[in-house]
């Protein structure tokens, strides 16, 4: 027995049949008549006929069966040639899913109805076999806004709006281009392929764009990023010459990068691009470079979303998830795009997620109901399965760190005498010391002991001695015996100090950082300010009452409600979980972070949602670290902790200060502390 290319396993007697078949004529033949031919009994035939059947399928052969008939290969003489190829070891044949990948890409790249017959000798199958793969294509298609038509005397069609098509065949096409060699694929030529659709020219020319831009230092894209982009503007140039892509009307608002970013690429693929390019450019950079800003209205959302998802799964795991600095930050980077796909109604493959669902079960059980939960109060759209799957993997991670951070001495080497003596180094310890996880090797120059801790770093594992009150041992390249001993000394250390709580001491706060957050805390929460309002009539007096919260002269006020009116016109501010209106903007009309809520005296149902209040936020606009980090952190208090909207809510200013007073203080205690 043997497997070929993506076929399902084929015994000898089976082969033998399917030989039979190919070589007699398309005539009926019973199994006993079949039997016969190949010197087996009628029961041995139809003990193989479902494997045939399931193979020759799989290949993209039509075996038709008939009771009282028997059975019949329906092929002409040219695709029995290639059976009996494919046979002989001489031919190859496509997966189910690589030949939908194929006829999807032949639609998409016609702009007029094409035949049955066609579609079937491009694609080297039966009829029989194209019906069956349209009707999956159309399946998959429906679920992206795009559909086929199928017509009579007409022929075959793709019917969809061109950025549902687009967005469909870029999710056919990203996963084979990140298995690529991406160099060596803008060179060759794959017509005959999936991939043959993308026209070579302009996936250099908008490749060279976007690596121009990352040179000049003005911004870096992930890998993922970059091919999504390269992929997007491809396609879409190629709808654009087609014709079925309309480029006229006024530009959309974008940002200075986005703009310059789009002018450049019209300028290497020699189109203009659709109106609304620049809108989609402006956003597609600040998703895809992780730009942020407590001030962003999206980024409460961000905020909220993670917080819920991450809360969840404390729940459901029991582990404490919020001790790892990055994992945060690594899901704001997953959510962010995240986000805008759902918006945009896109759909991304996830090809690992059925390993996840079988070899990671509960985990993925896990993931599932805490996303359906958290889509469900947030009021958003579902969190797809393949969105849900790369959520799990970046639970599972931490969950996995977590488990190792308990059980392994986390360090990091030093070795300033070469990538060959440190990587000999690394794997010596890596041998003979499991209790010790080596993260990665650091230079010496410029070592960041408050970045190591931060990271969970609990030793140095060094060739040079090092003037530093971080835990570190002084070793040999090549290591002796004391040094043996040293490294064991160590790891017994750390286990006695994970067995017991005890921690190793703190390195000490940084004065004139933390005298300046210390003032603005102070300033934060003396200027707390809960206000009742009348009912407003107007979005412009729900301003000014929120102006009037911090100012003391009318210009003041006129300057903080205009700052707020221009932040306003950039999006919708209603956060769900809080029933309130998100009121912020940097302004230098105060002197420091301010935080405030206006009370509607009862509730307002406006636009199907239940209005309470506003929260009112507002900052300097001048570049100062504190600002920024206290703002952030305040608005992840309001999301984390609801007795504290509640306590907004109730007027109760006492209470509201003692909460986020209670919890800021958690948050930046080694900022403050160096604990």
């Amino acid at each position: 027995m043997e497997r070929q290319n993506h076929l399902p396993l084929l015994s000898d007697n089976g082969r033998r049949l399917i030989r039979k078949l190919a070589d007699l004529p398309p005539v009926w033949f019973t199994a006993a008549a079949l039997g016969e031919s190949i010197g087996v009994s009628r029961r041995t035939v139809m003990r193989e006929l479902p494997g045939i059947e399931k193979w020759l399928q799989a290949a993209g052969f039509c075996l038709v069966r008939s009771p009282g008939q028997g059975v019949r290969l329906d092929e002409d003489e040219d695709r029995r040639a290639a059976l009996r190829a494919l046979l002989d070891g001489g031919g190859t044949v496509l997966s189910k899913n690589e030949r939908i990948d194929r006829l999807l890409a032949l639609l998409f790249a016609t702009a007029e109805p094409v035949k049955t017959q066609w579609l079937a000798e491009k694609l080297n199958i039966s009829e029989h076999t194209l019906t069956n793969d349209l009707n999956t294509a159309g399946e998959w298609l429906l679920a992206r806004g795009v559909s086929i038509k199928r017509r009579a005397g007409v022929g075959i069609w793709l019917d969809g709006t061109p950025e549902n098509l687009r967005r469909a065949m870029g999710i056919r096409l990203r996963p084979q281009l990140t298995q690529l060699d991406w160099d060596r694929f803008i060179e060759s030529r794959q017509d005959g392929s999936t991939l043959g659709l993308l026209d070579r020219g302009d996936m250099q020319a908008v490749a060279r764009v976007l690596q121009g831009f990352e040179r000049s230092g003005r911004f870096v894209f992930s890998d993922s990023a970059f091919i999504s982009l390269v992929l997007h503007l491809t396609l879409l140039a190629g709808q654009v010459r087609s014709g079925r892509l309309k480029t006229d009307g006024p530009r959309g608002k974008a940002g200075r990068e986005a703009a310059a970013l789009q002018i450049a690429l019209e300028g290497a693929l020699g189109v203009r691009l659709p109106a609304d390019e620049a809108g989609y450019l402006d956003h597609y950079l600040h998703v895809a470079l992780g730009q942020q800003d407590w001030d962003d209205p999206e980024e409460l959302r961000i905020s909220q979303l993670a917080a819920m998802l991450i809360r969840g799964m404390e729940r459901e795991t029991g582990v404490e998830l919020t001790g790892f600095s990055t994992f945060r930050t690594d899901l704001y980077a997953h959510l962010r795009p995240m986000l805008l796909r759902i918006a945009r109604g896109e759909r991304i493959e996830n090809p690992q997620l059925a390993a996840i669902r079988t070899q990671y079960a509960g985990l993925w059980a896990a993931v599932r109901r805490v996303c359906d939960q958290t889509a469900h109060t947030l009021r958003m759209p579902p969190i797809p399965d393949e969105e849900a799957g790369f959520l799990a993997m970046h639970f599972g991670a931490v969950l996995e760190k977590c488990e190792q951070t308990r059980r392994r001495l986390r360090a990091v080497v030093v070795c300033p005498m070469g990538m060959a003596t440190s990587r000999f180094l690394t794997t010596q310890l890596d041998r003979e010391f499991p209790g010790i996880a080596v993260e990665r090797m650091c230079p010496l120059r410029g070592l960041d002991t408050d970045a190591l801790r931060e990271q969970g770093i609990g030793l140095i594992i060094s060739t040079v001695p090092l003037s530093t009150d971080f835990p570190h041992v002084v070793v040999s390249a090549v290591l002796q015996e004391k040094d043996r001993v040293l490294l064991q000394s160590a790891v017994e250390t750390f286990r006695e100090q994970a067995s017991t709580g005890a921690q190793p001491a703190p390195p000490p706060a940084d004065l004139r950082y933390a005298d300046a957050l210390s003032a603005c805390l102070v300033g934060l929460l003396d200027t707390l300010t809960i206000r009742d309002i009348p009912d407003p009539h107007t979005r412009r007096e729900v301003l000014h009452a929120a102006a009037g919260l911090f100012s003391h002269a009318s210009q003041q006020t006129r300057e903080i409600e205009d700052a707020l009116a221009r932040r306003e016109a950039l999006g919708d501010t209603y956060i769900p979980p809080l029933r309130a209106h998100l009121l912020h903007c940097k302004t230098n009309a105060v002197d420091g972070c301010r935080l405030g809520y206006l009370r509607l005296p009862h509730p307002v149902m406006a636009e199907g949602r239940e209005l309470l209040g506003a929260v009112v936020m507002l900052a300097p606009d001048r570049p100062q670290p504190v600002w920024q980090r206290v703002m952030q952190e305040v608005s992840a208090v309001l999301i984390d902790r609801p007795a504290l909207i509640e306590a907004l809510r109730a007027g109760d200013r006492e209470q509201a200060a003692r909460l986020l007073e209670t919890d800021l203080s958690l948050r930046f205690r080694r900022e403050l502390t160096g604990a």
